[in-house]
């Protein structure tokens, strides 16, 4: 692998007593190896490692001291076992990085001056595998496991979440091959080591650090995504409150606008059902009157009809027309040609 010194500004120079600490940045992809600077190659010189979260470094505490064993390859602690080794003058070789190797590496000299190196690792292959992470909004983070060539891998993949197996949380989402995992919505115990690795090939393992983002941090990502909303008291892993709300009223609003169409469609169909009672009750009645007999019927039909002519006879007025002949009733005594009309009810 490359010797990586990107972001080293080398200008080492002697440290006297009560000199102020010296400090660089290492920026690194995971899979390199990085040179830690010190200038001193006293025995008598101390290396500390403050990890960038002690979570993803899997330590108790903020810092660890870095010790060898009875051989080079014997460190304390266990995780640099055969990848940190001692460079003369008093520099230490650290190979095959990983994500949680990140923090800042301090060369404690006997008369008390430092010389501090922050280690930033970014994404990169490591071990043919090749984890990276992508924010999709404030809430949501999609974590992929690729190989590093294009190569078929047999069996997929599965991930350790904090040296524990995934397994089925509500709030990770694994694709088919394992390949990909949606986090939505974040929960704490994403925090820290993922690990990624492959079915078929045990050796095929690689990392990615997941970690908090600040206010800052949350800012700069709604400035890659716009369309998210975001205030200065929201960062991933918080409730967007204000989204919520919008969902709410919308909602409502929703609501409202349905209950007059809500009416009408009620109106229509209370209108319907009164229409088919309608028809019901005919087909009963009608069903009712085949079913008696044909002298019950004929009898009805007559007292009907016996009903109708009397109704008819009592409402009618007949007249009549009489006309005498002249001279034949010597009781009657009209003109010649006259005409009288009598009423007979």
């Amino acid at each position: 692998m490359e010797l990586c010194l990107l972001g080293i500004l080398m200008d080492l120079f002697a440290l006297k007593k009560g000199h102020a600490a010296h400090q660089e940045r290492i920026i690194c992809a995971s899979g390199e190896q990085v040179l830690l600077p010190c200038g001193s190659d006293s025995p008598y010189t101390r290396w500390f490692w403050f990890p960038l979260t002690s979570r993803c470094a899997s330590i108790t505490g903020e810092s660890v001291e870095i010790t060898w064993g009875p051989t080079k390859y014997d460190v304390t602690p266990i995780r640099f076992n055969r990848r940190l080794m001692y460079q003369s003058p008093g520099s230490l070789l650290l190979r095959n990085l990983v994500m949680s190797d990140e923090g800042s590496y301090v060369c404690r000299l006997p008369n008390g001056s430092e010389t501090r190196t922050i280690l930033e690792v970014t994404t990169g292959c490591h071990n043919n595998l090749t984890v990276s992470s992508q924010w999709l909004n404030l809430s949501s983070l999609r974590l992929s496991c690729q190989p590093c060539h294009s190569v078929k891998v047999k069996g997929g993949f599965y991930w350790m979440v904090n040296s524990e197996r995934l397994g089925r949380r509500s709030w990770a989402q694994k694709s088919h091959s394992g390949s990909y995992v949606m986090l939505n919505p974040l929960q704490p115990d994403i925090w820290g080591r993922w690990e990624c690795r492959s079915i078929a090939n045990p050796t095929w393992v690689s990392e990615i650090c997941l970690k908090q983002h600040t206010t800052e941090d949350a800012a700069s990502l709604w400035l890659f995504h716009p369309s998210t909303p975001w205030t200065a008291a929201t960062a991933p892993g918080e409730p967007d409150v204000k989204g919520i709300e919008v969902w709410i009223w919308a909602a409502v609003m929703a609501g409202l606008a349905a209950v007059p169409v809500l009416g009408i469609v009620v109106c229509f169909w209370k209108r319907k059902l009164a229409g088919r009672k309608r028809k019901r009750r005919k087909k009963e009645i009608d069903n009712a009157s085949l079913r008696k007999p044909a002298g019950v019927l004929l009898q009805q039909n007559e007292e009907l009809l016996e009903r109708e002519n009397l109704e008819e006879t009592t409402a009618s007025l007949h007249y009549a027309q009489l006309q005498l002949p002249p001279g034949k009733s010597p009781f009657i005594r009209t003109p010649d040609s006259t005409t009288v009309y009598a009423a007979i009810v």
